[in-house]
């Protein structure tokens, strides 16, 4: 399995990850961003699919920094703190999102064409992206003292 294969296992998993997550948030807000999360891991795995396939892949920028940031600003201190689940789930999805930062953008630099690097980089900044608001939303609920 090349990593270009492996890269689209991992954006299959993290799009399921990221569904479970979603359902069991309990907090509506918090339940929103795992979903674009799962849509964008979604999109990548589409994107790689199709690279796979043989076709030209122009993947645009996700919305969901955002969106997301949108959505924490609205949440409220009784909101999170209705929040039960387990704080680990941020940072395994933490670990999940650098390491595939990392991979995507290895291969963008190993990438062979413009567009193809293009594609690879966005998935990178994304994962990035996403790395950053879990970030957020384990702080704002550990501000919130939910545990």
């Amino acid at each position: 399995m090349n990593s270009r294969d492996m890269e689209l296992r991992k954006e299959g998993d993290g799009m399921g990850y990221y569904e479970r997550c979603s359902a069991e948030a309990g907090v509506a807000g918090l339940s929103t961003i795992f979903r674009m999360f799962s849509e964008d891991e979604l999109r990548h795995a589409g994107a790689l699919r199709a690279l796979r396939d043989g076709g030209r892949v122009d993947l645009r920028h996700s919305a969901t920094l955002e969106g997301a940031r949108s959505i924490l600003r609205r949440l409220s201190a009784e909101e999170l703190s209705r929040y039960r689940g387990d704080l680990g789930v941020y940072r395994h999805a933490m670990q999940f999102e650098a390491l595939s930062a990392r991979a995507c953008a290895e291969l963008a630099r190993e990438a062979l064409h413009p567009w193809e690097r293009a594609m690879f980089q966005t998935m990178a900044d994304e994962d990035e992206i996403h790395f950053t608001l879990l970030e957020e939303m384990q702080e704002l609920l550990e501000d919130t003292d939910v545990q």
